[in-house]
């Protein structure tokens, strides 16, 4: 039976993370389901003729549930499409692929698994952190810190920060009861915390403290999920800033405006110097496909400007802006400016 279901794993957010065997499969399907979590340039790299669907899903609130999901992936791929079903991270670390998994094997159809770079292993070195280090650590332990109805596991797991790592997946709504259950053993109070928000993303921040404190400074930050939690002596191999935050161009946030498609290879020149990057291609022939995540991501985070490339100008940028209903105004720097732009 020839397979047309591919379930893969799109990485951490930094677009070139995404595996080549990720990238060949996204640029040939029929149909793409994505996720919150996946950075939407990388859906430049679908087809002219793809179907893109999104079905993102925040804590107590789901564009589409589990099994709206599945069962869209069983329709289309029933047609004979082939479909990518696009998750952040790695789809096999919290990720309910087990359960997509089960649904095409008992729908009759076959599929492959293209796994990905898993955002604790991702964002911790981004920050500076190693998941291991021999004069700290001697095993790792990924957690949710999200599960059913949002609640913690009730198990103990201050067993696991002794001598080891802990890393937290989607866990800030419960950092308090993830601090209460290490807290048990009176020993880790002092143990060493990171909060990654955005990790390998140009709009990056961490948080470090201890068990102890972690949870006043947090209060004084405006972090939220999507955010990794990592406990345990490694975090003390944090610098003041990591290797990723020394990068030239590490905190600003750029939209590439351009009459061509998107160009990855300019895309990756500007995130391996940290940018924080979205592209709006095709400027003068808008592909509509696109509207509605270019919408979501103009218009849920703050930009610091357009990079106008090819034939681009300002005109046509806003005239795209008003065309998708977007009011915000953004400022323009020219074409001579682009290359020299930095901190």
């Amino acid at each position: 039976m020839m397979t047309n279901v591919y379930l893969i794993g799109a990485g951490p957010g930094d677009p070139g993370l995404l595996t080549q065997k990720g990238q060949r499969h996204l640029q040939t399907a029929d149909v793409i389901i994505y996720d919150r979590l996946v950075n939407p340039i990388l859906l430049h790299h679908a087809k002219q003729d793809a179907t893109l669907i999104y079905c993102g899903k925040l804590p107590k609130h789901h564009t589409m549930r589990q099994e709206q999901i599945n069962e869209t992936i069983i329709a289309y791929a029933k047609q004979g499409n082939k479909v990518v079903r696009l998750k952040g991270g790695d789809p096999a670390i919290f990720g309910r692929v087990g359960e997509e998994m089960r649904a095409i094997s008992d729908a009759g159809l076959t599929y492959d698994v293209v796994p990905g770079i898993t955002a604790a292993s991702a964002a911790a070195i981004y920050a500076g952190i190693p998941l291991t280090h021999r004069e700290h650590n001697a095993h790792v332990a990924f957690a949710t810190g999200y599960g059913r109805n949002g609640q913690l596991a009730e198990q103990d797991l201050s067993h696991l920060a002794l001598g080891g790592t802990l890393a937290f997946y989607m866990g800030i709504e419960n950092l308090p009861r993830i601090c209460e259950n290490i807290s048990k053993n009176e020993t880790l109070t002092e143990l060493p915390v990171a909060i990654i928000e955005w990790g390998t993303l140009g709009r990056q921040q961490v948080l470090t403290g201890t068990l102890q404190n972690i949870e006043q400074r947090l209060a004084t930050t405006t972090m939220a999920n999507p955010a990794i939690i990592l406990l345990g002596q490694v975090v003390t191999e944090r610098q003041a800033t990591s290797w990723f935050e020394e990068k030239p161009l590490f905190g600003k946030r750029l939209i590439l405006a351009t009459t061509l498609a998107a160009d990855f290879d300019t895309i990756y020149d500007y995130t391996e110097q940290g940018a924080h990057i979205y592209v709006v291609p095709e400027l003068a022939n808008p592909d509509q496909r696109y509207d509605d995540v270019t919408t979501r991501t103009l218009t849920n985070q703050q930009w610091d400007g357009v990079i106008l490339q090819d034939k681009a100008t300002p005109s046509l940028f806003q005239k795209e802006m008003s065309r998708l209903g977007i009011n915000e105004t953004f400022h323009i720097f020219p074409n001579d400016l682009a290359p020299c732009y930095s901190k």
